[in-house]
């Protein structure tokens, strides 16, 4: 058990904070690489073998039938609001989760399974699964919650289920492991993932510490510089060591010219991301229960001994060489008290009940650190590290409803920084759909960005995506060519200048320019080449367009829109085998895709296999009822079969869902002429007509009749 440090003076230095932390170590200032924990090993034996009790090595690792401890008994989970189900399967070694949906006889109509090829977290809360696709990483619908020994939907897919589809992107990634070798402007692609927590995580790249005490074991001073030791940080560092993972907010953004993998320990965390949080109606519970170090601040065994030699931290209860889940109360008891003794507590106490309660069996944790549920993470209980006489029923914060979103930022160096909390206010508003918080968004970067002569290219960039999101096009080139000239080579920002200029009109040659630009910098970018095929095809390059959606196919398998793309071009090229193929592909991996369930109802239909077409047709309207095309294709299919009254009912509510509908309009007017009312097949006639004055087939109706 670590217990309470002294810091010496030079340590300590102004206000208990070294005036250059990070340069007195030379590996995170100099040309040092990471070496991985087996490096390690031969010298901190101890240390190494100790920390692979501890929680952060098991953050990440493969599934494997030794590690196994869930329930693999028949169960299956419905998620009322997609239709689907899911259940778990244990085959020869291998774990699953199997999506299905049933139709209204009970058979399947749709089955997408997955592998559990990796574990997210010690199991201690929780333990998450993710699957890998050519170097990404996926997570998957189903948790096992430990505490409750029960399966249920991962966190935030009962609000919003993503399926299989929720890519593990990079700031998430580096908090449950090493740093991992990421394919350059890919967001969540790997070269290769380490598994769990390293020691260089906290101790920094390791190459120069190992030369350096290969040739000479001892260090020539009382602290070696050639690695980080957060014993000898200040407070406030030795915070940021934990807190690079252990701090949840709302939004975080990152700094100008960082990245995710960019903070080292011994560095200051607020020059590396900025964080906000939504306004809360008790200010205390400002911070979410999960950011541990937040809570910690507010007790007052941290606020009391922060300016003295022995200050509270992180460290004073958690030996981060040591596995602590099964020692019991004692191991944390024991450390309040060093500072607590239950003698002068009994001294303090003035009611018998009180002094009753506290004696040196007493578990001190249970009252001054309840177990909170947190907002969110279901069937859990976490430990609220504010330590503080509870006078009511611990619960998690709650955010205030019903008013317009304020953030606020955590670190007090960004309570007048307009161009952060713009982008903070973007990065919100496009996660919650709040278009409120995009044109704050808005306002605050132009506002910042106005008197500004630094580069700020990815707040230029936001600034651009965020009038893109309000259909302001001209607005938006101008953010983005500024973020394409502050940084030419970052294929995201390309991609999204190519995009404002299709929707300016601007040259064909522009346009192209700009995605096979980005393409050449990085081609595992599958959205851009389907933004690439999109545009081709509108060119009329049918041919190049395929070209790009298989390319995109090869990199991204699982791409539903590069299957979608490819199987709507082969269709116009008039090779329906592969339009077929690939549209079932994108069916099968969304079965809720409406244009891919029509386009692959009408490709049916068209080679006479109506009963597969109309499958098809209903499949897409059950999935979107009010959709004027998916109504509208299976109108046209009653109309083709002769079911006249359901194809009228059909084609009614489609053109009463779209007014400017061509195709149902006509339809509508050929239901009403076969079943004889001329007086509404020539009003329907005649509306198209209107729309499209040389619908031929409207036209020889109004002759017809």
């Amino acid at each position: 058990m670590i217990g309470c440090r002294t810091a010496s003076e030079d340590e300590r230095g102004v206000d208990g904070e070294s005036p250059d932390e990070a340069a007195r170590f030379a590996n995170v200032v100099g040309d040092a690489v990471f070496v991985g924990d087996e490096s390690c090993f031969d010298c901190h034996e101890d240390q190494y073998f100790g920390y692979q009790d501890h929680g952060m090595a098991s953050s990440h690792y493969p599934m494997t039938p030794e590690n196994a401890v869930e329930d693999y008994s028949e169960i299956e989970l419905y998620h009322q609001d997609s239709d689907l189900f899911y259940k778990v399967l244990r085959e020869n070694g291998r774990f699953y989760q199997e999506e299905l949906r049933r139709g209204q006889d009970g058979r399947v109509v749709h089955r997408l399974r997955r592998e559990m090829e990796y574990v997210v977290g010690s199991g201690t809360v929780a333990r998450t699964y993710l699957t890998e696709e050519n170097g990404r990483y996926y997570e998957l619908p189903l948790t096992w919650y430990s505490q409750e020994q029960r399966w249920d939907f991962s966190p935030g897919y009962e609000q919003f289920n993503v399926r299989f589809d929720r890519l593990i992107p990079d700031r998430c990634m580096t908090c449950h492991n090493s740093y991992p070798e990421a394919i350059a402007f890919v967001e969540g692609k790997y070269e290769k993932v380490p598994n769990g927590i390293g020691c260089e995580r906290c101790h920094g790249p390791g190459s120069l510490h190992v030369d350096a005490r290969l040739s000479s074991p001892e260090p020539a001073g009382t602290i070696d510089t050639t690695i980080v030791n957060p014993e000898h940080l200040s407070l406030d560092r030795r915070l940021d060591v934990c807190q690079q993972c252990h701090l949840h907010t709302t939004v975080s953004v990152l700094r100008d010219g960082r990245t995710a993998y960019d903070f080292r320990p011994s560095q200051a965390l607020d020059d590396y991301v900025a964080f906000y949080f939504t306004e809360r109606d008790d200010s205390e519970d400002a911070i979410d229960v999960i950011s541990h170090a937040d809570r910690m601040k507010m007790s007052p065994c941290f606020i009391e001994t922060r300016a003295s030699d022995a200050p509270m931290d992180c460290l004073t209860c958690h030996d981060p060489h040591e596995g602590f889940r099964d020692a019991g109360p004692e191991y944390f008891n024991r450390t309040c008290k060093t500072c607590h003794e239950i003698s002068s507590i009994q001294l303090e106490l003035v009611s018998e009940p009180s002094r009753n309660v506290h004696t040196k069996e007493s578990n001190c944790n249970s009252c001054h650190m309840p177990k909170v549920k947190a907002e969110g993470t279901p069937h859990s209980t976490f430990t609220d590290h504010w330590i503080r006489i509870v006078e009511e029923e611990p619960h998690a914060p709650v955010s205030a409803d019903g008013r317009p979103v304020q953030l606020e930022p955590y670190f007090p160096r960004d309570a007048d920084a307009e161009i952060y909390a713009g982008m903070a206010y973007v990065v919100y508003g496009r996660q919650s759909a709040d278009s409120s918080a995009v044109s704050l968004g808005i306002r605050l970067l132009e506002q910042g960005l106005a008197d500004k002569d630094e580069s700020f290219g990815e707040a230029h960039f936001l600034l651009g995506f965020a009038h893109m999101q309000l259909g302001r096009v001209n607005a938006a080139i101008q953010a983005l060519e500024r973020a394409v000239t502050l940084g030419p080579g970052i294929p995201e920002r390309l991609n999204a200048l190519a995009q404002a200029y299709e929707a300016a009109g601007r040259s064909a040659e522009s346009v192209e320019r700009l995605y096979r630009r980005a393409l050449e910098i990085q081609p595992a970018l599958a959205d851009v080449r389907i933004n690439l095929g999109r545009f081709l095809e509108t060119q009329g390059r049918l041919d190049e367009a395929i070209d790009q959606y298989e390319e995109a196919i090869r990199e991204q398998p699982w791409l539903e829109e590069g299957h979608y793309n490819l199987g709507t071009a082969y269709l116009r090229a008039g090779d329906f085998e592969k339009a077929e193929s690939s549209l079932r592909e994108a069916v099968h991996l969304n079965p809720d895709h409406v244009t891919a369930l029509g386009n692959l109802g009408l490709l049916l239909a068209s080679g006479g296999r109506e009963q597969d077409a109309r499958q098809y047709f209903e499949r897409a309207l059950a999935a979107d009822p009010t959709n004027p095309v998916a109504l509208g294709n299976l109108g046209a299919f009653h109309l083709n079969v002769g079911n006249l009254e359901d194809a009228i009912n059909l084609l009614e509510q489609a053109v009463a869902a779209d007014r400017g509908y061509v195709d149902g309009l006509v339809n509508l007017a050929l239901a009403h002429y076969r079943r004889g009312n001329t007086a509404s097949a020539r009003r329907y006639a005649e509306s198209a007509l209107q729309i499209a004055p040389n619908n031929r087939t409207a036209r020889d109706l109004l002759d017809a009749l």
